[in-house]
């Protein structure tokens, strides 16, 4: 199958496949296996994407795998079992909404503070925060990207939002003297807006237990599916 074959056969469930068409077309994905009944991508050799019609078909596309990858992300039931029946090690699967945003122009973003490109000098802070024992340099390649955003109400921060290494937008931290004053939704427009200003779908995922941000995601104009991916792993017990 060529490109436009693959794509054609993501574009059946666009919905819970966003993620896979844009790792394609931002060019972040190297194609593992593609048939008419399944496809598994290799996103940035970290982990794998994968769907299939079919156990067996999922099965097949997975052999593809090189070894030392330990996270997938399964698109429907079918890959999800085929996930579990190639890996024995993988034991645990969080089950996802998937949400994209389906125009292509700017939307205004609430006046309700100054958003800018997050300062490397408050990376400290962001790790602090959002993720004490994640990787610094890691974070720091997002920042010098220009791929978060800060938040600031009267000269203090007050909040951020980025991409995530997949291109999924996420990240979202409103510190708690700022919530409830709509700074959630600016920076959640503002990366979309940063998105298509990139000539990307904005897109991301909603664990299947939060519902109040399912209905934020629908407030802002997301399309949201309706039945769920799985990231998979390995979970100490």
């Amino acid at each position: 199958m060529n490109e436009q074959e693959i794509l054609a056969y993501l574009e059946q469930d666009k919905t819970i496949r966003i993620d896979m068409i844009e790792a394609i077309r931002r060019g972040g994905a190297k194609i593992l296996y593609a048939a008419p009944d399944a496809v598994a991508l290799l996103q940035r050799d970290r982990f794998c994407l994968v769907v299939s019609d079919t156990v067996e078909a999922g099965r097949r596309a997975l052999a593809a795998v090189p070894d030392g990858i330990c996270l997938f992300v399964a698109h429907n039931e079918a890959s999800r079992d085929a996930v579990f029946a190639t890996f024995p090690f993988v034991n645990h699967a969080s089950a996802c909404w998937q949400a994209y945003y389906p125009g292509t122009d700017p939307i205004p973003v609430p006046d309700v503070c100054e958003i800018r490109p997050f300062p490397i000098g408050e990376l400290p802070f962001l790790l602090s925060v959002y993720d004490p024992d994640g990787d610094p340099e890691r974070y720091a390649a997002r920042v010098n990207s220009g791929d978060v955003l800060a938040a600031y109400r009267d000269g203090e921060l007050a909040g951020f939002i980025g991409f995530h290494g997949d291109g999924s937008g996420g990240m979202l931290e409103v510190l708690p003297k700022f919530r409830r004053l709509g700074i959630g939704s600016a920076l959640e427009i503002a990366l979309h807006n940063l998105a298509l200003s990139r000539g990307w779908t904005p897109y991301g995922q909603i664990y299947t237990t939060n519902n109040a941000s399912r209905k934020l995601q629908e407030s802002l104009g997301m399309v949201v599916s309706d039945n769920e991916l799985y990231w998979m792993y390995e979970k100490s017990i």
